[in-house]
């Protein structure tokens, strides 16, 4: 991790205090490198190093040839319980919607079909999906399902209802529990394209394994998140050891 100087520090948070205080918004071009350091005095590269935090830290985003600009707040989802982003945007107040990029049932991959638990024969739902906040692309997400568990379910439109709404309304299958895990991947192109972000970009990858109540693995699902917008939580209680 790179040492900053205390001129570096310094300037880094009052630009900081300044973006959290609204002096510049959500998206908005901050002012050019030169402008910024000529208004607080500093030389380009104390200026360089203390923008170089801001955006390590999340708070700007920088363009080529496009300018700096101020980054979207990230959504920070607790790890404690099972990841609902898209329940925590809507709680938040932001509007989220949902496009169905495909949607097609036939035999599983035997990747799917072992976490699924399908047998020879058996039929999944696969349905492609780009999760949007404020019309701003967050995650791409493919999902399976086994059809056997849910007949008939490749003919209902999920553009706009909950697929566990849907499971539990009409198939009467309520999810208990989710097996989850994160890890850090690069973007391909197309990836980055669907998602509005540059190609190679570090995205996260969630992988999750839900089951209900009988403990029957229901769905299968493979998300990535952008980084930018997206930062996982972990909370924890801290216990004092005993000591005799």
């Amino acid at each position: 991790m790179r040492v900053l100087t205390r001129l570096a520090q310094q300037l880094a948070a009052t630009l900081e205090a300044q973006i959290l205080d609204g002096r510049w918004r959500v998206g908005e071009r901050l002012p050019a490198e030169r402008d910024l350091a000529r208004q607080h005095e500093v030389s380009r590269s104390t200026m360089r190093e203390a923008l170089d935090e801001l955006e390590r830290t999340g708070l700007i985003l920088r363009h080529q040839g496009r300018g700096t600009f101020v980054a979207p707040r990230r959504l920070e989802q607790s790890l404690l319980g099972h990841f609902s982003i898209v329940e925590s945007l809507r709680a938040s107040g932001r509007a989220v919607s949902t496009r169905v990029l495909a949607e097609r049932a036939g035999p599983p991959s035997p990747s799917i079909a072992r976490e699924l638990g399908c047998a020879d024969g058996d039929a999944v739902l696969e349905i492609e999906r780009l999760r949007l906040a404020d019309r701003v692309p967050f995650m791409l997400e493919r999902t399976w399902l086994p059809l056997a568990q849910a007949p008939g379910l490749d003919t209902v439109d999920l553009s706009d209802r909950s697929l566990y709404e849907v499971l539990r309304t009409e198939y009467g299958i309520v999810l208990e529990r989710a097996v989850e895990s994160f890890e850090p991947v690069l973007l391909t192109a197309e990836e980055a394209k669907l998602l509005d972000y540059p190609p190679g970009s570090p995205s996260l990858l969630l992988l999750r394994t839900t089951y209900d109540a009988r403990g029957v693995a229901i769905e299968c699902a493979r998300a990535l998140l952008r980084a930018d917008l997206v930062r996982p939580l972990v909370e924890r209680k801290v216990h004092e050891p005993v000591r005799y």
